[in-house]
């Protein structure tokens, strides 16, 4: 009876907790092998997608002027089922602001802002700017067409702590934005990567970059650049990727050590796929993908089997006209990743490892978003959702070590069998 009587007593959320415990430690007995890995270019932002929150309100998110002016949007999204809509009556850029949660970030250090925005009129304006101790900084006004354009925003900390504020009061539209991210960046390895310095007379000759393949279909672009002067176009008559490509010089790279190439891009028709790959040791080949008619980011992230690595530019396969600018090379930001930390929080619970299927989420906070990312830090497998994400299929995926990462910034290594 007396047993009756304590069970009885215990309440829902005694039992949950329980349940996570009893969970958390099946998840320690057969996670020996994790004990630390690291982890490429990590998402600074928490709830960087905006699926989080509840109402018109974004979790880790705040609505510092224009509350009633920015809700939660669920038509016009780029991904997932939720983001950010801002009505902006035209006044000062500060009226109508959304700022993140503050940041840790390191002095000196460079870091980049991307994002996801489309408007309604097509012609307006708004800017990202930081806020931090050191004293807040402001980026140029932006003009936001009709269609999904990311915008990026670079800036160098002056503060432990720093804030990224969304202002968008000074024009008269209305916003939706979306899939926000930012990362920490290191020096840039390749040199001309903005592709301003030709020194051939014809303009189809860039210095520090040699045409493999194709070198009559790419020449310098002075009207359809990203930032500079110029630009690289490069046209394809659709053949094999590397029927018409563009190579870096060497670069210097440590045998084991993770880097990120990347590049801005866009294409005349919308439809069309490149690829991205190294060259130098193990060669490794980027996905192909789809460009549009907006700039946009590609990046491939590789750890280097040789001391000099060449980045190549794959634009042979489709019939096309696309624009580059802004690449880069540079040694990817890695994270501790190690089973200690989830053996001292008891809040979250990834279970069974090794996973044959479904991989299961145990967790007190909603989970909406999470990435399946593979040891190369190429992201394989996304997964959105309005409610908290319980399950996920793994069935489709090959055998092989991968990393979980959740919006709320938690990341855990796993097997697949």
């Amino acid at each position: 009876m007396q047993s009756f009587v304590l069970i009885k007593s215990i309440n829902l959320t005694t039992i949950k907790k329980l349940k996570i415990m009893i969970k958390k430690l099946l998840f320690l007995l057969v996670t020996v092998t994790c004990t630390s890995f690291t982890m490429s270019a990590q998402n600074l932002l928490l709830n960087s997608t905006l699926e989080a929150g509840t109402g018109d309100s974004f979790t880790n998110w705040s609505r510092t002027s224009g509350q009633t002016n920015l809700t939660a949007e669920t038509v016009n999204v780029h991904g997932g089922v939720r983001g950010l809509k801002a009505v902006s009556m035209g006044t000062n850029e500060w009226d109508v602001q959304l700022q993140s949660d503050a940041v840790t970030t390191v002095v000196g250090t460079s870091y980049e802002v991307t994002y996801w925005i489309k408007s309604v009129g097509g012609a307006s304006t708004i800017r990202l700017s930081t806020v931090s101790s050191g004293g807040n900084a402001y980026g140029a006004a932006t003009t936001i067409g009709t269609a999904w354009q990311q915008i990026s925003y670079s800036f160098t900390a002056n503060s432990t702590s720093t804030k990224i504020s969304f202002d968008m009061g000074k024009s008269t539209d209305t916003f939706y934005i979306d899939d926000i991210e930012m990362y920490s960046l290191t020096k840039n390895n390749i040199v001309n990567g903005g592709f301003e310095t030709t020194p051939g007379a014809s303009g189809n000759v860039f210095a520090n970059w040699n045409a493999t393949n194709g070198a009559a279909q790419m020449t310098q672009e002075l009207t359809q650049f990203r930032s500079g002067a110029s630009a690289l176009k490069a046209i394809s008559t659709g053949a094999n990727e590397y029927n018409v490509q563009l190579q870096t010089d060497n670069v210097t790279t440590v045998i084991g050590r993770s880097y990120e190439v990347a590049i801005w891009i866009k294409s005349v028709g919308g439809a069309s796929k490149m690829r991205l790959s190294t060259s130098g040791g193990t060669a490794v080949y980027g996905n192909s993908t789809t460009i549009g008619t907006s700039w946009q980011r590609l990046a491939l992230v590789f750890k280097a089997t040789a001391t000099a690595t060449k980045l190549s530019l794959d634009l042979g396969k489709s019939t096309e006209t696309f624009y580059i600018d802004d690449a880069s090379f540079n040694e990817a930001q890695t994270v501790p990743l190690k089973t200690e930390a989830f053996a001292k929080n008891d809040k979250i619970v990834f279970y069974p490892n090794p996973v044959t299927d479904n991989l299961n989420i145990s967790s007190e906070t909603a989970i909406k978003s999470v990435s399946i990312i593979d040891l190369s830090g190429k992201t394989v497998k996304k997964v959105k959702s309005a409610d908290a994400i319980e399950t996920v299929n793994l069935s489709d995926l090959s055998h092989g070590m991968y990393i979980i990462s959740t919006d709320t910034n938690k990341q855990f290594k796993f097997l697949k069998n």
